[in-house]
């Protein structure tokens, strides 16, 4: 098995190149977060196994055409089982002919998205032989290889250097075996002693206690009073048990200080959140969900809240103003 750890894209992307050994070629084409790019900007390729496939992936944005873009701007994965049939040709009439005249005989193209969060760009995957993906080992592991790219692209939107903290977090765990929905090893595998900040981590039922705890310790030493800190502990321990029960049972945690506050981001894979807050509301505790009071709890103890889910996954954005805050 492949191990990579950290915001490593490339170490990433030829760890999934090894793990997925029918494939040809790999190529990653990524931009900012969907919705939310700055004006005029594209994609652009982070990765490519090959020569090849690096002119494929760059072609995509030349021809203003092929499987990436229309991943990505479907949120669907596209199947091109056989590009040598007449409908990719007037699907792609310029794509088509250059992946042919390279060898591709299929791509299978992902969209990137994870917890709720989605990039602009997706997962190519090349193969020289026609063929379906569809409830295949390989389609598995290729979706979760394109949620572990995912991840570790918002791990880079919020420029900190998660590097060490991605290490001690996973303790021998793939970033592919968690991406797959594979839990956390038990309590016995993460470490007691308090970290530092930034913190990464991964939990699960059995992990909760060992996580809050942490967190807890880490707002104690930025500041926070016993009573505020209590609060904040509370509403990150209620969005951890959120992601466990209604987010497929296990979720990643991240936690860092910025600009005066502590900031916990706290994403899963699961279905959605069928309610969430507009912003300057609260959710309705009378509404008779425990996942909508939950969400009414988090708001009342922190300075901010914001979620984003759908029907991938949800990642709550929890901040706490501190009152003396130390230099970020």
């Amino acid at each position: 098995m492949v191990r990579t750890y950290g915001p490593d894209l490339a170490a990433l992307c030829r760890a999934g190149t090894a793990l997925l050994p029918d494939i040809a070629g790999l190529g990653l084409s990524a931009g900012h977060i969907a919705g939310s790019p700055p004006a005029g900007s594209t994609p652009r390729t982070r990765f490519s196994s090959d020569p090849s496939g690096s002119r494929l992936e760059s072609a995509q944005y030349t021809l203003d055409e092929g499987p990436c873009r229309d991943a990505a701007a479907s949120r669907a994965p596209v199947l091109a089982a056989d590009l040598t049939g007449a409908s990719w040709t007037r699907r792609w009439p310029r794509f088509t002919p250059a992946a042919l005249r390279a060898g591709i005989k299929a791509v299978y193209a992902l969209p990137l998205h994870a917890g709720g969060v989605r990039h602009d760009g997706a997962v190519d995957l090349y193969h020289h032989a026609p063929g379906r993906l569809d409830g295949s080992a390989v389609e598995r592991s290729a979706v979760a290889f394109a949620a572990a790219v995912t991840e570790l692209l918002t791990l880079e939107r919020l420029e900190l250097d998660f590097a060490e903290a991605f290490a001690a977090g996973r303790l021998g765990d793939t970033v592919l075996d968690m991406a797959a929905g594979k839990p956390v090893s038990g309590p016995a595998a993460l470490v007691s002693d308090i970290p530092g900040l930034p913190l990464a981590r991964w939990f699960d039922r059995s992990t909760l206690a060992i996580v809050r705890r942490q967190v807890a310790a880490l707002s104690a030493g930025h500041g926070l009073t016993h009573a505020a800190g209590h609060g904040w502990v509370l509403a990150v321990h209620e969005a951890m048990t959120n992601a466990v029960w209604h987010g497929g049972g296990h979720g990643q945690l991240l936690l860092w200080r910025r600009d005066g506050r502590l900031w916990c981001e706290i994403s899963d894979h699961g279905p959605g959140i069928g309610h969430t807050a507009e912003p300057g509301c609260r959710p309705d505790p009378r509404g008779g969900r425990a996942e909508r009071r939950g969400l009414w709890l988090i708001q009342r103890a922190c300075t901010s809240l914001d979620i984003t889910t759908d029907t991938t996954g949800s990642r709550l954005l929890l901040s706490y103003r501190l009152q003396h805050p130390q230099s970020s």
